[in-house]
């Protein structure tokens, strides 16, 4: 009797360690903006506070004023205060607004020099939004040869 007590404890605990471990990306690889975030960006691209990053879903290459890549957010707050925070707070930053669209799916686009920065956010189904910043260099003009 004691032996079938001690493989159903043995068999629960493995059951729920494996289903603790499936799904999607697990809370302790997504961050609350820390400092050597806010570093790295420079002051380049200005994020709410209370942001966090998904960091399995974010590449960033380089530093300050120069860093290209993309950002995966998770941004607490009504939809519009958070469109309103990236369309008020970008140009403070630098950037230039070029276009913007609020809606379900609301996108800005900025400028500043060789780069071109775009915004998309959505809300989530739990009272959040999911913010992509995408940071590239600006496409050059292709100028024909005669």
């Amino acid at each position: 009797m004691t032996f079938i007590k001690y493989l159903l404890i043995l068999s629960t605990t493995l059951a729920t360690l494996a289903c603790s471990s499936m799904g999607g990306s697990s809370m302790g690889s997504d961050s609350t903006v820390t400092e050597a975030t806010a570093k790295q960006l420079s002051g380049d691209v200005p994020l709410p506070p209370g942001t966090v990053i998904k960091q399995q879903d974010t590449l960033v290459m380089g530093t300050g004023n120069t860093w290209t890549g993309r950002l995966n957010l998770a941004i607490s707050g009504e939809p519009q205060a958070v469109f309103t925070y990236f369309r008020d707070g970008m140009p403070g930053a630098g950037w230039t607004l070029t276009s913007s669209s609020f809606s379900k799916l609301s996108l800005l686009t900025f400028t500043k020099g060789e780069r071109v920065a775009n915004v998309q956010m959505q809300s989530t189904n739990f009272g959040g939004n999911e913010v992509l910043v995408t940071v590239a260099p600006a496409a050059k003009p292709v100028t024909s040869r005669p």
